[in-house]
């Protein structure tokens, strides 16, 4: 199985169109401060050590600060039988408006 990649700018679209779980993987300190509308909070650190209660049956559309984390959590989502979709570009190239504080 493999993931594919899509431009953050695209994200909510592509939720829209799958059906599908955006996850952010920063930290929750980096969430609490602005998150794309409709993000859940899982930080890497629980993905690696497979801390995650996700739907299998759902896409899960994973975004970070920059792309680096996003790109480890999909390969790591991916090898645990989720469907997965990454972001290129990160929230330093999205262009939509993020929502503070919350879940």
């Amino acid at each position: 199985m493999r993931f594919h990649n899509i431009n953050i700018r695209n994200i909510l679209q592509e939720a829209l169109n799958y059906g599908g779980i955006i996850v952010d993987v920063r930290s929750q300190e980096e969430f609490k401060k602005g998150h794309i509308p409709m993000a859940i909070n899982i930080p890497i650190e629980d993905i690696k050590a497979g801390n995650v209660s996700l739907p299998k049956g759902k896409v899960i559309i994973v975004y970070c600060e920059t792309g680096g984390r996003s790109a480890m959590a999909a390969r790591e989502l991916n090898n645990m039988g989720f469907r997965v979709i990454n972001t290129i570009g990160g929230l330093v190239e999205y262009k939509g408006s993020l929502t503070k504080n919350g879940r």
